[in-house]
């Protein structure tokens, strides 16, 4: 019993310490801001003493509250939402989804994001998700939206192709998959991508873009 107490305290003391260490970021310079956040997910897992899941979730919401910080602010001087000009949101990602290789939120809003700012990080990213969540189709569904959005239809088509074989997959994974092959990049392929994507994401953000794209 008393193991178990002792245990519960040290998550407590980490949870408000990790959360000071995060809330302390809203003060700080940028310059010091930056150095705060960029640290090494290994690094902190280490120090997290078995509690990396619940430091990860601390990562993962600060990652949602830097994003929408950012997206006010380029929203107020009229500027279009671009997340290429979001330093820290790779780094947070990276560091949120290293404390817990299994955070898919994290991995599909990374996924569905960084596209925008560097389409190769994009894919490595989604690809690391997908390696270390093998049977989370949903991983694969992002991939395969990455790749068309580069052009890259045959390798968009295998990435529907191998998450449509998961358990649990549906039908229209299979359906996207020869849609890839066989159309490429035709408008009503595009409204079709949004709007499963759209359908498979219970993210807000990701919701409002393809709402957006699918009335277009």
């Amino acid at each position: 019993m008393r193991f178990w107490w002792i245990t519960l305290a040290a998550g407590l003391c980490l949870s408000v310490a990790a959360q000071g260490v995060l809330d302390a970021g809203r003060f700080a310079p940028a310059a010091i801001e930056e150095g705060m956040y960029l640290k090494s997910g290994e690094a902190l897992k280490v120090a997290s003493i078995g509690f990396d899941g619940l430091l990860s979730d601390l990562y993962w919401i600060r990652t949602v509250q830097y994003f929408g910080r950012q997206m006010e602010a380029q929203r107020a001087t009229g500027d279009v939402i671009d997340p290429g000009r979001m330093a820290l949101l790779e780094p947070l990602l990276d560091v949120t989804t290293e404390l817990d290789p299994r955070h898919i939120a994290a991995y599909r809003f990374g996924a569905f994001f960084l596209q925008y700012a560097d389409a190769q990080k994009a894919v490595r990213f989604a690809e690391r998700g997908i390696r270390n969540n093998p049977a989370e189709w949903r991983l694969y569904q992002d991939l395969g939206f990455i790749y068309w959005r580069l052009g890259r239809f045959r390798e968009a088509a295998d990435a529907y192709e191998r998450g449509s074989r998961i358990p649990g997959a549906p039908l229209w994974m299979q359906v996207m998959a020869a849609t890839m092959t066989a159309r490429g990049g035709d408008r009503e392929t595009a409204r079709e991508l949004f709007r499963r994507l759209c359908e498979g994401s219970d993210d807000p953000f990701i919701r409002t873009v393809c709402e957006e794209a699918t009335i277009k």
